[in-house]
């Protein structure tokens, strides 16, 4: 009997043991695997994943508990996919966007860069959740494109309504163009958003062009030129106001 007892006890406490071992790679398991996620774009996608340039994240675009999918394809250079899904009851992922972007990287929330992630010990205006514009959740994906003698970085705006990608606004980032017969320009822009009015918040979006020594880079003599445009958020996008250059120019 006691022989008994003590091998019941040892058969307990193995498949216990055996319970709390296997439990941290069944809760992994749940996580969609590369495979998995690029098998449910393929299936729906209009340009589907065919090469192995493919990441993804898992990743809170809107207002509902799931976790969302978003995924970039880099075909080439200058050509590219990326991707939106979102979970079904099954736990398996539908796609409900697809654009032509080319996604050097997946960095949604580049653009709040006042968000504070300090210690709240030290900050008391530490923000751990991404900034709303008007009551969304905004997000930047960065496109680039371009083609022979021609490179160029756009930035695009967007969120999710109701299942839909909506494109907040783009701009232009960074454009190098070389021209036949030996000239090359660069143009180079920067965005910020201003949130001091939360239903309509403004972005200003500057662009500066110069001329380079196609053989160096450098800068050539003369003036830069440079261009401001303000945008106003109106209906669940940015819509410019003016066009104008800043003071001085």
């Amino acid at each position: 009997m006691r022989n008994s007892r003590l091998l019941l006890t040892l058969t307990v406490g193995l498949a216990v043991s055996s319970l709390v071992l296997t439990a941290p790679s069944s809760l992994a398991s749940r996580e969609p695997t590369k495979t998995q996620v690029m098998d449910w774009i393929n299936k729906q996608a209009k340009d589907p994943v065919v090469s192995d340039y493919f990441d993804f994240q898992l990743v809170n675009l809107d207002d509902d508990p799931e976790l969302e999918i978003v995924a970039k394809h880099n075909g080439s250079v200058h050509i590219g996919n990326f991707y939106v899904l979102d979970q079904k009851p099954d736990r398996t992922y539908a796609l409900i966007a697809e654009e032509k972007w080319n996604p050097p990287r997946l960095q949604l929330d580049r653009w709040d860069f006042t968000r504070e992630v300090n210690h709240s010990e030290i900050d008391k205006y530490d923000d751990a959740e991404l900034r709303l514009l008007a009551e969304k959740r905004v997000f930047e994906t960065v496109h680039h494109t371009g083609g022979s003698g021609i490179c160029i970085y756009e930035a695009n705006l967007w969120y999710l309504d109701k299942g839909r990608l909506v494109k907040a606004w783009e701009g232009l980032l960074r454009e190098t163009v070389s021209i036949p017969g030996g000239q090359l320009f660069r143009t180079v822009g920067s965005y910020q958003i201003l949130h001091d009015d939360t239903e309509k918040p403004l972005l200003y979006h500057w662009q500066t062009q110069q001329e380079l020594n196609p053989d160096t880079g450098e800068p050539l003599p003369g003036k830069p030129d440079t261009s401001l445009q303000i945008y106003r958020w109106e209906n669940g996008v940015f819509v410019p106001l003016n066009v104008e250059k800043p003071s001085g120019q």
